[in-house]
């Protein structure tokens, strides 16, 4: 099944559509991120203060027409890398450019840092189709920055409206399929209240006091017909502008190209998951069928792909009534003790994932570990997750910088300022928990700090990517032609077991040659049965801080608290989102991904035991 498949057992490289060792932030060419960075300096429980508009309109601008387009540190694209742009986002630049050497359009300084070259990733021009065709960008108020879809059934990813004949050509038999989802559209179409349906303040953090749905005028996953779940503004929006009159007015900016006569650009596996920006319905020259747009201005057709809002669980805040120790309930099963002399005895039932605070005492019966709760019971280490402070403090404490605490035996994660705990949650980590993570899933065990930051980007379900934790700086935007290149320093794990995106092709090094393969790209042939796996897109809220390893939100699973990744460490929507606007340094408005050092900023230490 899907969720047994994503995020199993291994360590988990860079988002295929991401530049290596690169963060990101971008919220309609930064509307979202200003929000975002803004909420940063807010104080605990109180509101952000207002994020000013962005991006600047007293400033020249510059457009990002490619799906990503990297950031460069000096203007020449042989100098340092410091992260990416994805299409659409604006961004403002210098007044002229500061050179023009492998760039005829000129590079152009940008802010706060670095150079883009104009051509054919950026424009100068606002009016460009492709800039107004690629919509706000990822969404920083919500837990997930875009709608997500998962493919029920292969599917071609069409660049045009097709026609109804377009569509039987393209789609095995076609006729019943359509017949079978009418039939049985309430039924498999139907949705759960999930991650963006938990109300949540401007740092990310859940709202006490309200309930999941609760989102005062705005209507949740169960209140939003099929369009809006799947990127709409309404049931009934248009067709966008670039598709008028059956044709399609842009370039291709896929990873997957195509003549430009093709109707479609490869097809998606069954149990790909899918981004979404918009959708449309059609009339009966295109079978009646809604069109959802993917972020790479693709066409999902509807009746083949399923809505998902992602898991609702969350952790929760720490203050002066809240604080550690505490546990939280993992067994489905589990019971508080209650204990008189060398016995224990199983009381009344734990509701699942409750927070169980701790009064930091504990006995031990028959071999098992029993905590003492703070209203005089005691719950079983079998049963729960501890999140405590450490015996003894580490450095980065001492100087009261911010610092993530994450126990593997536990599968608890703590956010601490200094000595002071703010966070606390439940995550999943490597499937081997605490074995050794150079030949196993296990997650690895260290004291690290965050090298890069994407807000999203594809991952294969082994949890790899093209931007998968490479050891030094020099990150690669992902982009339709771009993909993984060898690992200088990579673990071992990564080098042998790991395999690429399944969207991205390698990117042979400076003048080397490649042979191509079957399936790489040719139309109208995809990849074997079998070969890779299928692929995870836009995974949000990505920050590595290893070599194959990461922090990250699966938003296709809700097993949190139970060990089940390649080795990454898998947070829901909701605590990925507000962990990366917690860790430093903050992805600039209007960026998609950044690489963490002196340029933007150290990232924040994370510490991983056992």
């Amino acid at each position: 099944m899907l969720s047994a498949a994503v995020c199993g057992a291994g360590a988990c490289k860079k988002p295929a559509d991401a530049p290596a060792d690169a963060g990101a932030v971008a919220d309609d060419a930064g509307a979202g991120a200003a929000a975002a960075a803004a909420a940063l300096t807010a104080p605990a429980g109180e509101p952000a203060p207002a994020a000013t508009a962005w991006p600047p309109s007293d400033k020249p601008l510059l457009g990002v027409t490619a799906f990503v387009a990297t950031v460069y540190k000096e203007p020449r694209d042989t100098s340092k890398k410091l992260g990416y742009l994805r299409v659409g986002s604006r961004v403002p630049r210098a007044a002229e450019p500061a050179g023009t050497a492998g760039c005829p359009g000129g590079w152009y300084a940008i802010e706060p840092h670095g150079f883009l070259c104009v051509g054919a990733e950026a424009t100068l021009d606002l009016d460009d189709p492709i800039l107004k065709a690629a919509g706000p960008g990822p969404n920083l108020r919500t837990a997930l920055p875009y709608r997500y879809a998962f493919v029920r059934a292969v599917l071609p990813l069409y660049l045009r409206v097709p026609t109804a004949e377009e569509q039987r050509k393209s789609e095995f038999k076609l006729d019943e399929h359509l017949a079978w989802f009418e039939e049985n559209k309430a039924t498999v179409q139907r949705v759960v209240l999930g991650a963006n349906d938990v109300p949540i303040d401007a740092r990310g953090v859940p709202l006490p006091g309200k309930r999941i749905g609760e989102l005062g005028l705005g209507k949740n996953s169960l209140e939003l017909g099929e369009g809006a779940l799947l990127g709409a503004e309404g049931e009934n929006d248009p067709p966008p502008f670039w598709l008028e009159g059956g044709k399609r007015l842009i370039r291709n900016i896929s990873d997957f190209k195509v003549p430009d006569y093709a109707v479609f650009a490869d097809r998606a596996r069954r149990f790909t998951g899918l981004s979404l920006i918009g959708s449309f319905p059609t009339g009966p020259e295109s079978l009646n069928r809604r069109f959802a747009i993917t972020t790479d201005l693709r066409l999902a057709p509807a009746t083949k792909i399923k809505p998902d809002t992602g898991s609702p669980w969350h952790g929760v805040e720490l203050n002066e009534e809240l604080t550690l120790p505490l546990a939280f309930v993992r067994a489905r099963s589990a019971r508080d003790v209650q204990i008189q002399g060398d016995k224990a005895t199983p009381g009344k039932e734990l509701p699942f994932r409750e927070v169980v605070p701790l009064s930091g005492k504990m006995r031990r019966i028959e071999g098992v570990k029993y905590y003492r709760t703070k209203d005089q019971r005691y719950v079983s280490q079998l049963d729960v997750g501890l999140a405590v402070a450490p015996s003894a403090w580490p450095e980065v404490a001492e100087k009261g910088e911010k610092w993530i605490e994450v126990s593997i035996t536990h599968q608890t994660l703590v956010l601490w300022e200094g000595k002071r705990p703010v966070y606390a949650t439940l995550v999943s980590t490597g499937q081997a928990g605490v074995a050794d993570p150079k030949t196993t899933t296990a997650t690895v065990r260290g004291v690290f700090r965050i090298r890069n930051k994407h807000i999203t980007a594809t991952m294969d379900s082994n949890e790899s990517s093209s931007v998968g934790g490479r050891a030094d700086t020099t990150a690669d935007a992902p982009s339709a032609s771009r993909g993984a290149k060898p690992d200088k320093g990579g673990s071992s794990k990564e080098r042998s077991s790991k395999k690429p995106a399944a969207s991205a092709a390698a990117k042979p090094e400076a003048g080397q040659k490649t042979a191509p393969r079957k399936g790489d790209g040719e139309y109208g042939v995809t990849r074997r049965r079998g070969e890779g796996t299928y692929a995870l897109k836009d995974v949000p809220y990505i920050q590595y801080f290893a070599s194959g390893y990461a922090l990250h939100a699966a938003y296709w699973h809700d097993v949190f608290g139970t060990p089940r990744s390649h080795g990454c460490i898998n947070m829901s929507p909701i605590d990925a989102h507000r962990v990366f606007m917690w860790t430093d340094p903050p992805v600039p408005p209007g960026w998609h991904a950044i690489n963490t050092g002196e340029e933007l900023g150290e990232g924040t230490t994370i510490i991983i035991h056992e």
